[in-house]
């Protein structure tokens, strides 16, 4: 997986759900990804309003691992403002805001070193044990090979690439988000001794202002109106298909 900014439950049921997580920076930045922004609940218009991480010189044909940070610290002024504006009302703020403070201040050039930084630190926060890598020359060295095999049809790349990671590891199994269900094949995978699975979320919802429930926000909504202790318990809501 990339190193999504604040993201939302589903990625930390991922973590949860295996033994070491990846976060792979080896690919090419997307410049409307979740790689640079999330969403958290505008309390005043019961809707969506991103937060979004600053980058210097945004650019596809970069790979993740080469984006740099906004020196300008405006942006992270600017997402502290929306979180404390949209969520000193909620019933967790107190407990949640501090934390989430000093995460976004964290002290950081790269996009990739900074997002995951606080994919880990919120793993603390949450006791999700998984080991978690994010600097590994492995994963060059998979990049590398891969450009240099001419006999990998385009179609099999992402897949190729998956599958020579856990070779690395020494992995029986990878788990992938349950979109993945449409990008990758268990056969292909069978086939290569690895068995492939998906995390599906289970259905839920929780009060937001007593508002119409706003689904799929970023980590930071469900923390602040629900707690560390519940969200905790709302992580573990999940299967593996």
């Amino acid at each position: 997986m990339q190193s999504y900014f604040f993201p939302y439950i589903s990625y930390f049921q991922l973590i949860d759900s295996v033994d070491t997580f990846i976060i792979y920076e080896y690919v090419s930045f997307r410049k409307k990804s979740w790689v640079t922004r999330n969403r958290i609940l505008d309390k005043g218009k019961g809707e969506p309003v991103n937060i979004n991480v600053q980058v210097i010189k945004q650019s596809s044909n970069k790979l993740i691992k080469d984006i740099l940070l906004e020196k300008n610290i405006k942006w992270k002024k600017k997402n502290l403002d929306l979180i404390y504006f949209n969520y000193k009302k909620a019933k967790h703020f107190n407990e949640i805001y501090p934390f989430l403070e000093k995460l976004i201040k964290i002290n950081e050039d790269s996009l990739h070193v900074y997002n995951s930084k606080i994919i880990i630190k919120l793993c603390e926060f949450l006791d999700i044990k998984t080991t978690i890598i994010f600097k590994n020359s492995i994963t060059e060295d998979i990049e590398f090979d891969l450009q240099e095999d001419t006999k990998i049809l385009k179609e099999n790349k992402k897949s190729e690439r998956i599958l020579r990671l856990c070779n690395k590891y020494n992995a029986t199994t990878y788990i992938n988000p349950i979109g993945g269900t449409e990008l990758y094949d268990k056969d292909y995978f069978a086939i290569n001794n690895i068995n492939l699975l998906f995390t599906k979320t289970g259905m839920f919802d929780y009060p937001q202002f007593n508002k119409n429930f706003i689904p799929y926000l970023s980590i930071i909504d469900l923390l602040m109106h629900v707690g560390v202790e519940k969200t905790k318990e709302m992580i573990k809501k999940y299967t593996l298909i």
